[in-house]
């Protein structure tokens, strides 16, 4: 059962892709197929040609999804740091040698191209193996939970909804149905202290909003302009009383009365029974008010069994990193600003 072919992936793929990933994006052949275009074809900072597959004779039966994804890092400016995401393997080649092999496989290949690291923001229950072969972890981090008995709005009716005045700061809430212009210039105004942080630019949110399987809620804050946003993520093939939960994916605000109101807002109103959301890059006074916004956080106990759930960040350097330069030091979490890359944004 070992005898495994791994190859990139190239057009003529296409089917097999579509028929594997059944398993984790459920989007049937159409659904599977844009899904694939976007995340790695329309993707603006890296193409295809890291997406590895696995074969036994003419079955696939392994893929490693990588994107591209573009950080701002203090001291050397833009780069372009691939994910891994989209991990499946055949139920048959499960708990051998295949997922170790198809990584070691990707990795020599970024190493050739001498790009210095490889991201992955997953849960996947292969994290403690990948940590004994070589990779780091940043994190687990807490999350908040808001859980509910009413849902809130479908699809449909979300950007017809009425503005309401946020009570704390008296600005005006108003549900719409993208992304704005001033939601960029806004997430640069309030980055945070963090050295290493996502590019949040036009093109970032025009992209990820394009997510073939996934439904986008946006609020915007306008007091004499906007002063804050917050996105969700929902996705669009499981229904609003599905085990799914929505997650706050970004919230954005020049104070912490405007946050404070969109956070309460969106719990108030988006759709599904769980509504979740990082909470590591908060500022102290924001995340000590969640609970009177009716979120629950969930912190790491520092028990690997008990922490598998929580976001992290693992990853893996190539063996290109200068020792003496700005990229050798994203091992340290402290330099990760991590608002705005939730992993559900990206899925």
């Amino acid at each position: 059962m070992n005898d495994y072919r791994i190859t990139t992936y190239e057009p003529r793929h296409r089917g097999a892709v579509v028929e594997l990933q059944q398993m984790l994006w459920q989007g049937g052949a159409a659904g599977n197929s844009a899904y694939f275009d976007w995340k790695f074809g329309a993707n603006p900072y890296l193409d295809d040609r890291y997406v590895t597959l696995a074969w036994q004779e003419s079955e696939l039966v392994g893929m490693l999804g990588v994107f591209g994804s573009c950080w701002e890092v203090d001291g050397h400016g833009r780069v372009m740091l691939p994910c891994l995401a989209d991990t499946v393997v055949a139920p048959a080649h499960r708990g051998g040698p295949l997922f170790g092999r198809m990584l070691e496989w990707l990795v020599e290949r970024l190493r050739a191209d001498e790009v210095p690291w490889l991201l992955d923001f997953g849960d996947q229950p292969a994290g403690p193996a990948m940590l004994m072969s070589g990779w780091t972890a940043v994190g687990p981090w807490p999350v908040a939970v808001a859980e509910r008995e009413v849902l809130g709005s479908g699809e449909g009716e979300w950007s017809a909804r009425e503005a309401v005045r946020g009570p704390r700061s008296g600005a005006t809430i108003t549900p719409v149905a993208t992304s704005l212009p001033e939601m960029p210039a806004l997430a640069a105004e309030t980055r945070s202290r963090g050295s290493v942080r996502v590019v949040r630019d036009e093109e970032y949110f025009r992209w990820r909003s394009r997510n073939p399987l996934a439904r986008y809620f946006h609020l915007v804050a306008e007091e004499q302009g906007t002063v804050g946003y917050l996105i969700a993520h929902r996705t669009a093939v499981d229904t609003d009383d599905g085990p799914t939960p929505t997650t706050i994916v970004e919230c954005e605000a020049l104070d912490d009365d405007v946050w404070r109101d969109l956070v309460e807002a969106a719990v108030a109103t988006l759709p599904g029974k769980v509504v979740t959301m990082w909470v590591r890059d908060l500022a102290p006074a924001r995340e000590q008010s969640l609970a009177s916004l009716g979120l629950s956080p969930t912190r790491p106990s520092g028990r690997l069994s008990q922490d598998i759930h929580l976001p992290k960040l693992v990853m893996r350097s190539t063996g290109v990193v200068d020792d003496a330069g700005p990229l050798a030091t994203l091992t340290s979490p402290d330099v990760w600003d991590m608002r705005g890359v939730s992993g559900r944004g990206w899925r």
